[in-house]
């Protein structure tokens, strides 16, 4: 007896007690038995819940595969996460590392500039005291050379103080009018 024959069987006897109990209900209500619908009763009761229950069984999808499904994907999800959280540490790995490398090549910069400006300053500082020499000897030689003597003295023009001019043209000239 295999599987759909053993299901055929049950069907059938259920249908024949379903049919028995309905058809007890009813001759119950006809004669105005109480005790012979609630028998039939109890005979539909167990039929209807077989019914029911397989019924409910061949809606009930299983969900096995999709379990499965769900796993696998979860653990991809997983996967991914990680790879992300790793990949996010790298990255921040690299950025320090890259601050770390600026902040070093700032600091050689830094120093290679300092010793540049101070090589300047001497160069600098050489090159002032060479040309100032070389004006103080130019001057020296144009001072021997007779180039800055004077040739003839120039006159002075001196300004008179004002007790040695005449009282009237004192007093003009502050605006004051004196005796």
């Amino acid at each position: 007896m295999d599987l759909a024959e053993g299901t055929r069987t049950t069907a059938v006897a259920a249908a024949v007690t379903l049919l028995g109990g309905l058809a007890v209900i009813v001759y119950g209500i006809i004669r105005h038995d109480l005790a012979w619908s609630l028998g039939g009763a109890c005979l539909t009761m167990p039929v209807l819940t077989l019914i029911a229950l397989v019924v409910v069984r061949r809606w009930i999808v299983d969900t096995r595969q999709e379990r499965i499904a769900l796993a696998a994907a979860q653990r991809h999800a997983e996967g991914q996460r990680t790879r992300y959280i790793a990949l996010e540490a790298a990255l921040e790995n690299e950025h320090g590392r890259l601050v770390r490398d600026m902040a070093a090549e700032r600091a050689q910069l830094a120093a290679r500039l300092q010793a540049e400006r101070d090589a300047m300053e001497v160069e600098f500082e050489e090159r002032k005291a060479t040309l100032v020499c070389e004006t103080m000897e130019a001057t020296v030689r144009m001072f021997r050379g007779g180039k800055f003597a004077p040739e003839t003295p120039a006159k002075g023009n001196l300004i008179r103080f004002p007790e040695k001019l005449p009282a009237q043209e004192r007093s003009r000239e502050h605006g004051v009018v004196r005796p």
